[in-house]
């Protein structure tokens, strides 16, 4: 016991308090409690959202966070059709590969990105679609930035497509990513606009439901301070 007390102190998890010599909790008890209440309230709001998204679509759908180099699935909604895809709840992919990790890099700057796989020459390929190097990667990312959206086409799975968004917390962070999952055949170029329109709608709504406030565009933006002391408002030059 006292050698497991000890790992746990050395962790931050407890430490030892000298006045009466006892061991208290630690602060990264703390941190912990801090990740359960967000994850609660992400799961709160997004199993609705994960429901309304699937009856929507018609397709099944996914929540997922990001733990190091690899995305966690913490909820998901199936169809009712014949043939199902789904990951079943704390599954675990790789970010690189998959639509939902995709969305996590792309909070990323380049430089970070680079740091998390600074270790990596080449990835795992998964299937003949599998990007293997960092620069691909970091490309499509780009893209992913200013869409604000990623997609994986068959490049974890065989036959399986999927497209995804972020969810964002009141620090603008991205804290989970929201998907569609579905066979190839029906991510169709017809459909891919009707699929990419609901998954934002849901992905915003759940995000403001979070806290995020996305900036307002129609704002006005302000001049400096004219003589009399008030701000006046004009264009941006």
């Amino acid at each position: 016991m006292h050698r497991l007390v000890s790992t746990l102190e050395t962790d931050g998890y407890v430490y030892f308090d000298v006045l009466t010599t006892k061991y208290l909790l630690g602060s990264r008890v703390a941190k912990l409690g801090d990740q359960f209440n967000q994850q609660s309230h992400l799961l709160t709001f997004g199993v609705p959202a994960l429901e309304q998204l699937t009856q929507e679509c018609k397709e099944a759908s996914h929540l997922a966070i990001l733990e190091g180099t690899e995305v966690v699935y913490i909820s998901q909604e199936e169809t009712k059709e014949p043939i199902r895809i789904s990951f079943g709840m704390g599954e675990r992919a790789p970010v690189y590969c998959t639509a939902g990790g995709k969305v996590f890099l792309a909070g990323l700057s380049d430089i970070a990105v680079r740091r998390l796989y600074e270790n990596h020459v080449r990835f795992k390929r998964y299937t003949p679609r599998t990007k293997t190097k960092l620069e691909g990667l970091l490309a499509e990312i780009a893209i992913v930035r200013r869409e604000g959206i990623a997609y994986d086409n068959e490049e974890y799975a065989p036959g399986l497509c999927c497209i995804a968004a972020p969810v964002r917390d009141f620090s603008s962070k991205t804290i989970a990513a929201i998907s569609l999952s579905m066979i190839k055949q029906k991510m169709t170029a017809e459909r891919r606009p009707f699929f990419k329109e609901a998954l934002l709608r849901a992905s915003a709504a759940l995000s403001e439901k979070l806290g995020f406030l996305p900036a307002r565009s129609n704002r006005k933006p302000f001049k400096r301070l004219n003589p009399s002391g008030g701000y006046r408002r004009g264009k941006a030059r």
